[in-house]
């Protein structure tokens, strides 16, 4: 494995351990205020800020215009990402966290092979094999085992 992907795997990783800490602290938030639905305001409204300003520092501004030749589909994404921070933010507190991510992880990896498979959204096309299939049936037997 060369050094570009074994960054590109420990990147991942660590996004996987962020997730682990933000969703759960939007759970807390919601406690706070006494609503999933208004934690997840100031949760938008920071990381609006956040991008924004990393933006603002590429200096890539010539890429604004080209926003207007995005399928119109692909903007879906901001209602899911709303959908699954108010989700994880309303389960969170109901599930638990280890509940909740192993319930997360499974339904990731399914799609994942599923995307994967069919090469959607411009991903590279990796059929599913008799192996993968196994991992994904051990991984679900996992989940139950897991969340009982």
């Amino acid at each position: 494995m060369s050094m570009q992907s074994l960054l590109f795997w420990l990147i991942a990783f660590v996004m996987g351990v962020i997730t682990s800490v933000y969703l759960p602290m939007n759970g807390v938030v919601a406690r706070y205020v006494g609503s999933a639905l208004l934690a997840n305001i100031p949760f938008y409204l920071l990381g609006a800020i956040t991008t924004l300003l990393l933006f603002s520092f590429t200096g890539n501004f010539g890429a604004v215009s080209r926003l207007r030749e995005v399928p119109s589909y692909l903007y879906l994404s901001g209602f899911i990402s709303a959908f699954l921070v108010f989700g994880s933010t309303f389960l969170i507190p109901k599930l638990g966290a280890g509940r909740f991510f192993v319930l997360f992880v499974a339904g990731q990896i399914v799609m994942a092979l599923t995307v994967s498979h069919f090469g959607l959204l411009d991903s590279p096309q990796d059929p599913i094999t008799l192996k993968k299939a196994f991992g994904a049936i051990l991984l679900l037997i996992g989940v139950t085992l897991a969340t009982q």
